[in-house]
């Protein structure tokens, strides 16, 4: 680029002065360049803009940091999402906040309290002023398929009342020789324009392990344009990825992202909550609650939403039929869902499950709870129980 050695000393000395109107010019400038393919450039504005966020942390102020992030313009309906150049088609999905109280997906007590202080974190920029501090700016957040990643995002975006940016980005992945690493730079161009929490769903896809034997050089470039467009964005916005296959990533990749979060799938007690929200208007006993939960061990949420599904579209076709037909006709339909052994037992004899679930917890499923369940009477069972 003609004369990019004066440009680079004007951006200097005005990145220097800490005024953030300039540093916002200067930004947009490495976005330009970098999302036009001149990399080298980019790279040096992207360090000239990391070398002067060190400094500024020397004298962080409460006024800097309220309106240091989540800046930019602000999103509306009519604002059109970036698009893929070659083809047309959209590279992210825009979703506005709904419900300022959505609530964070159901998790365990000790994961859900440290989301909860992250939310608090971000709402209050002003409070982590007073003690000269920054708040995470980048999240990673990888599990499991269905264990409420994405919810998460969503319920993050809408207590914070911003518009998220979802990206897939298995979806900017492009044949043409180029096209992806440019891709990702406008996506970043555009979520650095706005005031917007910027999704990166399917974030393996990119973010690949860059000395991987099978992957060729196009991702090395599509991935350091990634780390390049993480750098610019650390001080403009919130930048959440979700993946399913945290083992693919790039090492560079995990350094970039201040806060990790695994999400397992749900133990009993956040199981039994899941159960109870997807079930409604079923009512279950405690015992029947009981043998849900224990039946869905090693299930995600989300797969415990799709059987409570076809549980109450069988109780609603087959009134006087016992809930355990139910379940055992969903177990028929859904093999190789979680626990095997689980499953097993509930397509066996009523006097095998019996047994199984009173060794399994005898407090929840005791003589009577067991009588309840089967409808037989507590001599029967009690008689089912000694066989064993």
């Amino acid at each position: 680029m003609e004369h990019f050695s004066i440009i680079q000393s004007l951006c200097r000395i005005g990145l220097g002065a800490n005024e953030p109107a300039f540093r916002r010019q200067v930004e947009r400038l490495q976005e330009s360049l970098l999302a036009s393919g001149a990399e080298k450039e980019a790279v040096v504005l992207a360090r000239l803009l990391a070398t002067s966020d060190k400094g500024s942390e020397l004298r962080p102020s409460k006024l800097s940091l309220s309106g240091g992030m989540f800046r930019g313009e602000r999103l509306n309906e009519k604002t059109p999402p970036p698009v893929d150049k070659e083809t047309g088609a959209p590279l992210a999905e825009i979703r506005f906040p709904m419900d300022a109280d959505t609530p964070l997906p159901i998790l365990g007590f000790e994961l859900q309290k440290a989301l909860e202080s992250l939310v608090m974190e971000w709402s209050n920029l002003d409070a982590l002023g007073a003690m000269e501090v920054h708040p995470a700016t980048s999240c990673l957040v990888y599990g499991l398929p269905g264990t409420g990643k994405t919810q998460i995002a969503i319920a993050i975006a809408n207590r914070l009342n911003l518009p998220l940016v979802i990206a897939r980005l298995d979806g900017l992945i492009s044949s043409f020789l180029g096209t992806t690493a440019r891709n990702i730079a406008n996506l970043f161009h555009f979520a650095n324009r706005y005031q917007c929490i910027l999704l990166l769903d399917e974030f393996d896809a990119v973010a690949k392990i860059r000395d991987d034997p099978h992957e060729v050089g196009e991702i090395k470039r599509v991935v350091n344009t990634l780390l390049q467009s993480l750098d610019a964005r650390a001080r403009i916005g919130l930048t959440l990825a979700i993946t399913n296959h945290e083992n693919l990533l790039d090492k560079a990749i995990w350094r970039r992202f201040e806060v990790r979060i695994f999400i397992p799938l749900p133990e009993t007690q956040s199981r039994e909550k899941i159960i109870s929200q997807y079930f409604p208007p079923l009512r279950l006993s405690d015992v029947q609650l009981g043998l849900v939960s224990w039946l869905t061990e090693g299930f995600s949420g989300a797969d415990i939403e799709t059987m409570s599904r076809n549980v109450k579209r069988y109780m609603a076709l087959n009134p006087q039929e016992e809930f355990l037909a139910a379940l055992r006709s969903y177990v028929l339909t859904n093999a190789g869902q979680g626990a095997r052994e689980h499953q097993k037992l509930i397509l066996s004899d009523q006097h095998e499950l019996a047994r199984a679930l009173y060794k399994e917890d005898a407090r929840v499923f005791n003589q009577a709870n067991l009588a309840s369940l089967f409808g037989k009477t507590q001599p029967t069972i009690a008689r089912w129980l000694k066989a064993d």
